[in-house]
């Protein structure tokens, strides 16, 4: 057997325990029993060690190094790039570490389900410094690797290609665009009469209703699974995509769209080139790209009038009819702009700036400008800043809201926002390209769409850098023009 061979097995290997560590993951948020917690921590921890130990493994430089001197094409080239890239972040984080960040954040996370609801900072504080202390300690070990400040190594693993000083540019143009935004919006919808839908509605119907639409968007149950959790997400692969939701009887509106951005991710996953299944460049290892997938899916196509034109009439024979079930009604319901406590649910206007507030917050951490137990009060200063809406003291709604930093997913924000442009980009593109696509929408026929994400973004798969797939697609570099033009165009009437 050849080196690159060898190298190919290893990591198709490697893969198939990272695809053991998804379908743990799924299954804790699904359906583990409540005091499972502890041992299903061990599990996961001696997990994430079998699987950074096999990928740091001594024989795997050498066998590159062997390859490099062999004829590849030019996947197999990129698909090298990958592996040593991996290995060598691998090599330099201690396997104890990577242990204990698992272990730690895991049991950080149960801790939190537990105690947001009971507003109580005070208890959960000591697993959010544990965890932090891990996470802080890997992104200096890869910073002196990769050769980027601690936060660009964290940044790296999830937006790979972007750094401070290019999101700090991006982001810029969106803390200049959007207050102006939010004020002339909000003014204009003052103006507007509109009824929220009355519940409560079934929840049965609710996850009924989920299916259909997963289906009709072309997500494939064959290769996949919905499923109930406390939050909301996807993982798996093609041949095995997990997709969760949640619902609410007073809101149903909560759980379509909940599924339409998790099936955004799955359909994504399942359209991955079969070919490439266990190797890195056949994976996405750019999280930004995947979250441009399930927001071009969730706010460019599923808040369009003529996806509710083709919706409405389901939701009338599922959940029952009334005054606010109009496709004018729910269309103002649904592109309602407000300053709201919870980034989840913030309208597509205003969910940057709870974005923006995540990652001047991670930025001030891992430049030790604060420290864990500062992060209640400088959220609240933020949140009045960037919303109007205080926070003090409601750390429920404010600090402990979201699942990444008690899971140890830091870094990770950026990635949204950041998809978030591209995905107005790629919709941009696609539209002018097929002009006559909402037409389609309306009658329920959502496959060109489809056909081309799969031509153009999914058989692509990480054999490019998101920067040049973005080039690529749209014919210049990823920009906020798009997303702002989308925003006037959507709330203002702009042209």
């Amino acid at each position: 057997m050849n080196a690159y061979k060898q190298l190919k097995l290893i990591f198709s290997r490697i893969y198939h325990l990272q695809n053991i560590h998804y379908i743990l993951l799924w299954d804790e948020a699904v359906m583990m029993p409540e005091y499972a917690g502890k041992t299903r921590a061990k599990v996961m921890g001696t997990l994430s060690r079998l699987t950074q130990k096999m990928l740091r493994r001594r024989k795997i430089q050498p066998l590159i190094d062997i390859t490099k001197k062999e004829s590849l094409d030019l996947l197999d080239k990129v698909n090298l790039d990958w592996m040593e890239k991996k290995h060598r972040i691998a090599s330099s984080i201690p396997l104890k570490i990577v242990e204990k960040l698992t272990e730690t954040s895991f049991l950080s996370e149960q801790a939190w389900r537990i105690l947001r609801p009971q507003n109580n900072w005070k208890d959960f504080l000591p697993f959010l410094e544990k965890t932090f202390y891990f996470v802080n300690e890997i992104a200096q070990r890869k910073s002196q690797i990769l050769g980027l400040h601690p936060y660009d190594a964290l940044i790296d693993e999830y937006a790979p290609g972007f750094d401070q000083i290019s999101i700090d540019s991006l982001f810029s143009e969106l803390k200049d665009a959007l207050p102006i935004l939010i004020k002339k919006i909000t003014a204009k919808q003052r103006e507007e009469k509109m009824n929220l839908p009355l519940g409560p509605f079934s929840l049965e119907k609710q996850k009924q209703l989920s299916e259909m639409i997963a289906k009709s968007l072309g997500f494939k149950l064959a290769r996949g699974r919905l499923d109930e959790s406390h939050h909301p997400f996807s993982c798996g692969d093609r041949s095995d995509a997990r997709v969760t939701n949640r619902y609410d009887e007073s809101n149903f509106l909560s759980g379509v769209f909940g599924i339409c951005h998790e099936v955004g991710h799955a359909l994504y996953e399942q359209g991955l080139p079969k070919k490439w299944q266990f190797q890195p460049v056949g994976h996405v290892n750019s999280m930004a790209m995947h979250e441009s997938q399930s927001l071009l899916i969730e706010m460019e196509f599923c808040r369009s009038r003529e996806f509710f034109d083709y919706l409405t009439p389901i939701l009338q024979s599922e959940l029952g009819k009334q005054e606010a079930m109009t496709v004018e009604n729910l269309h103002k319901v649904v592109t309602r702009v407000t300053s709201s406590l919870i980034r989840v649910d913030a309208d597509e206007v205003t969910y940057p700036l709870h974005v923006i507030l995540r990652y001047e917050l991670e930025k001030e951490l891992l430049n030790g400008e604060i420290q864990i137990k500062d992060l209640p009060a400088r959220w609240n200063e933020l949140m009045t800043c960037y919303l109007g809406i205080s926070t003090k003291d409601n750390y429920t709604n404010g600090v402990m809201q979201d699942v990444h930093w008690p899971s140890g997913t830091f870094g990770y924000f950026p990635a949204y926002t950041i998809g978030r442009m591209i995905a107005a980009q790629f919709y941009s593109t696609f539209i002018n390209v097929h002009p006559d696509f909402p037409s389609e929408v309306k009658k329920g026929q959502f496959q060109l769409l489809h056909g081309w994400l799969q031509k153009n973004v999914y058989n692509v798969a990480s054999s490019l850098p998101t920067k040049t797939i973005i080039q690529n697609v749209t014919k210049e570099p990823l920009c906020a023009k798009y997303f702002i033009d989308r925003i006037e165009k959507r709330y203002l009437n702009f042209k």
